[in-house]
């Protein structure tokens, strides 16, 4: 599954695709490349799954996406939160808070 051809903006442009897609399979490859990558989960988080979250926000502002929609890529960013919980340091644990979205790692 590893590609060590991907860079790091690679893996976070493959995390926000995911999010916007709706691609739960795309998010959990993502989250594993990042883990293997060595990549800071939380700095992997924000520029990738939160900047999804962001476009779609922004797209069911503009009246280009569903609430449901909304709801559905929250549920593809569990998918790839999953993957990456049992990396977060007890730091990063707890009720975090990225932008407006706040998550229970």
């Amino acid at each position: 599954m590893a590609n060590s051809k991907l860079t790091g903006q690679d893996i976070i442009a493959m995390a926000k695709h995911s999010i916007i897609n709706l691609d739960d399979k795309e998010a959990e490859c993502a989250a594993k490349e990042a883990l293997e990558a060595g990549m800071d989960p939380v700095d992997f988080i924000e520029k990738g799954f939160v900047e999804g979250m962001r476009e779609i926000g922004d797209r069911f502002e503009e009246g280009k996406a569903s609430i449901v929609q909304i709801f559905a890529a929250s549920k593809i960013m569990d998918a790839g939160m999953n993957v990456l919980k049992p990396k977060l340091s007890k730091r990063d644990r707890g009720f975090c808070f990225f932008g407006n979205i706040a998550l229970n790692a």
